[in-house]
Formats: structure tokens, sequence, C-alpha cells
């Protein structure tokens, strides 16, 4: 009974901190936490490393369908499972990864081009030119997503269409002033009747023999 109670015990933080995660926070899909950008940017990242290398390490000296494939799982797992808030980076970076992953790897498996500028030029740019179609079709779909998680991860709590219209219809009622005190919350003081103040202001025959000289 007592192992039981404590796994009981040790399961509620966990559940509480999975029902604590803000709409904000989430991945996607589900209520779990997202990565975060930069995290989600070194995975497309490596995984991209890791595509571009086999490729261009091959005969063909070239990216094609491993690259392709691995960039775009990389880049759009990113925008998947990274924060709602975080999304910025990993919806640009598909450019940014070709840009910078192929041509150092090109370099690092092929060493540096020799030969003057156009040979340079040919090295260099026949990867680039050969991985664009992937990066464009990658961009497209990371766009696409990220204006998916925008339009529905949306505030739970935010106004819907009916209560701003509600709010701007009605009027705008001062708020009352708590520093002034409010003269209905002072005690009223009890009324005599007029037969007491009749009795007070004529004085008794005893009162005035005495006060006669």
């Amino acid at each position: 009974m007592t192992a039981a109670t404590r796994d009981d015990s040790r399961s509620e933080p966990e559940d509480d901190e999975v029902s604590a995660v803000r709409w904000n926070d989430r991945a996607m899909f589900g209520s779990f936490r997202g990565l975060p950008w930069w995290a989600a940017v070194l995975i497309a990242f490596v995984v991209a490393i890791i595509g571009t290398y086999v490729d261009v390490g091959s005969a063909a000296q070239t990216v094609g369908w491993v690259f392709a494939v691995t960039f775009f799982l990389g880049c759009v797992g990113a925008v998947v499972f990274v924060e709602r808030r975080s999304m910025f980076g990993p919806i640009v970076q598909p450019p940014l990864i070709l840009a910078i992953v192929v041509p150092l790897l090109v370099v690092f498996t092929q060493g540096l081009p020799s030969g003057g500028l156009a040979s340079a030029g040919l090295q260099l740019g026949k990867p680039l030119i050969d991985g664009f179609p992937a990066m464009a079709v990658t961009t497209a779909v990371t766009v696409i997503l990220g204006i998916v998680r925008v339009m529905t991860q949306q505030d739970p709590n935010r106004l819907t269409k009916d209560e701003k219209r509600e709010a701007k219809r009605a009027p705008d009622r001062p708020r009352p002033d708590r520093d002034k005190p409010n003269p209905e919350d002072r005690p009223k003081r009890p009324r005599a009747d007029r037969s007491d103040r009749a009795d007070r202001a004529e004085p008794t025959p005893d009162r005035r023999r005495s006060t006669a000289p």
C-alpha cells in the first residue's frame, strides 16, 4: 500500500506539470512543451549535415535524394516540435541551411577548389543549384505550417467576436472612488419624536417654581 501511494504521489506533479504548459509554449500537436528555438534549429542543421555528407561524399559529388529527404524532415520537424512562440527561426532557416551546410561540406570532402574562379564557382555552385528545388519546397511547407499554427494555436481565454461587440456597445461606467466615503454608508442618527421635543421645550410647573427668584 505504501509503495502504491508513493507512486501516485510521484505521478501527480508530472500530471500537473503537463497540464500547466501554456498554450504558447506547446508544440504543434499534443499538450507537451515544445522545443526551444535553438534546439529546433540545431536538430535541423545536424540532420541536413548528415544527408549532405552522404550525397557529397558519393561518386556524384553533389546533393541528391538523401539530402532532399533529410533536409525536408529536419526543417519540417523543427517547425512542428518547436514552441509556438519561437517559430520564426525554424520557418526561415531552410535557405540558411542550404547556403551554409552545402558549401562547407563540399570543401570538407573535396578540398578547396583550384584552377581559378570558374572552377571554384562550378564546384561550389553545382550542389547549391541541385539543392535549390528541395529548399524551395521545404521553405513553402514550413511557411504553410507556421501559418496553420498561428491560426489554430491561439489563446483559449481570448475574447470572442460577440464579447468584443458587447464590450463596445456597453456604456463606460465611472469607477467608484474608494477614497471618498459613501454618504449612504454613514450610520444614521435616530430621530426624536415630536412629542418628546415638545416636552423638552416646555418647562413643567415644578421647573418654573424652582427657577423663579
